[in-house]
């Protein structure tokens, strides 16, 4: 999938900004050297020609200089800080990662059950536009024979119609069903594990939303990125703050020079090493701005904070409600789609002993079918939603995609 490949790439990427920071508290080590052509007039005194008498004299020559420096940070008012940034730059990171990690497993479960409830909708559609065919030749048998309305026949061509006009859809849909599966794993097209109607869907470890929202509260990875970036904008106050505030170094260096082609040149290498105090003094209220603009954005940071864990809150109470309401929807659909057999069944026999019409079977059918497809998708919303709450929490993994994989059986 590319968006793990990305995820990877930009994990790596984050990672890399704390390295940053934290080389910002160590050594700098840099080698200067320069090869310089000078052209020069000098015009004093004691450089007299004593054949002309002309002051001075001119002169071109070569000249080279080199030098190795190394400076040691010993004070910034932002040590900690940029310690944190680093820290908390990392966590970054690491819980986006996490997130897209998480949201790709949800999507390739979704995109898989997604096939396997348009391959349900599809046979459905086949059975139903089967069964309105066989009463629609039947109501043409019926029809020739003068023992019903024209009526009757208009409208069992009117259902095949529709009949058939979905089934085409339900075709299309396992088609695009498919793609989007392909589009993620490269494997979309291949014979799938299906969920039977007799397996027992789980419930849920924790059947109320404190439980989840405490586990949301350590685990989100929204909410733990929202505090990180919290701990960046608070470490950026104390860096701006800082730069209007003195700076110690320790600064060693060692050079070597040659301008010995001059007649006043020199050659030779000298060493220096002390303590390099900085102070600002005037910025043009550059610095104060600064301050200005970080403790803004630090306002912001809170107010995010704030906002993602009242939305985490919303979201976690909404989809413990989804999966148990649709775990209750589960069950009861499974007694509605029997009962739109049986209701089925019983019209049937009516209309074979003259007591229904052939609407009434077609309804009975369409009812029968509703009834099933509805059944199957609030099986797959169990499971689906589930995935979603796992992931809203933060704690959805590879074995949560294994445990329904012991759910699906092998397809005919």
């Amino acid at each position: 999938d590319p968006v793990a490949a990305a995820a990877l790439a930009e994990r790596d990427a984050g990672i890399e900004v704390g390295v940053q920071e934290r080389a910002t508290r160590l050594p700098q080590v840099n080698a200067i050297g320069r090869m310089t052509t000078t052209d020069s007039r000098v015009g004093t005194t004691p450089f007299k020609d004593p054949v002309t008498g002309a002051v001075g004299y001119k002169e071109r020559y070569n000249g080279w200089d080199a030098s190795v420096q190394l400076r040691q940070p010993l004070f910034r008012y932002d040590f900690l800080a940029r310690g944190r940034r680093a820290d908390a730059q990392d966590q970054l990171a690491e819980m986006s990662f996490v997130a897209r990690s998480q949201a790709l497993m949800a999507r390739v479960a979704e995109r898989y059950l997604g096939v396997l409830q348009a391959q349900n909708e599809m046979t459905l559609a086949e059975a139903e536009a089967e069964a309105v065919a066989k009463s629609l030749g039947d109501t043409q048998k019926r029809y020739d024979v003068q023992l019903i309305a024209g009526t009757d026949l208009k409208e069992a061509q009117a259902r095949n119609d529709l009949a058939q006009a979905q089934l085409l859809a339900a075709k299309q849909n396992v088609a695009a069903a498919r793609d989007a599966l392909d589009e993620s794993t490269g494997r979309g097209y291949e014979p799938l594990a299906i969920l039977s109607e007799s397996t027992a869907l789980p419930a849920l470890t924790e059947s109320s939303a404190e439980s989840w929202l405490k586990l949301a509260r350590i685990h989100s990875p929204s909410l733990l990125q929202a505090q990180a970036q919290l701990e960046v904008a608070q470490a950026n106050v104390s860096s701006q703050r800082s730069s209007a505030l003195p700076s110690l170094d320790f600064v060693a260096s060692h050079g070597r020079q040659d301008d010995s082609d001059s007649r006043v040149g020199i050659a030779g290498e000298n060493t220096a090493y002390g303590i390099e105090l900085t102070v600002p003094i005037f910025a043009s209220g550059a610095n104060v701005s600064r301050i200005r603009q970080a403790q803004a954005s630090l306002r912001s940071a809170t107010a995010e904070r704030d906002r993602t864990s009242r939305e985490l809150t919303r979201e976690t109470q909404r989809l413990v409600r989804d999966v148990q309401t649709a775990q209750a929807q589960a069950n009861a659909y499974a007694r509605a789609a029997e009962s739109a057999a049986a209701a089925e069944q019983a019209t049937r026999y009516g209309y074979e002993a003259g007591k229904r019409t052939i609407v009434d079977v077609l309804n009975a059918q369409s009812s029968t079918v509703q009834a099933r497809r509805t059944l199957d998708q609030s099986r797959y919303d169990v499971l689906l939603k589930t995935l979603q709450l796992k992931q809203q929490v933060g704690i959805l993994t590879p074995q949560d995609i294994a445990a329904i994989d012991t759910l699906l059986s092998p397809a005919n």
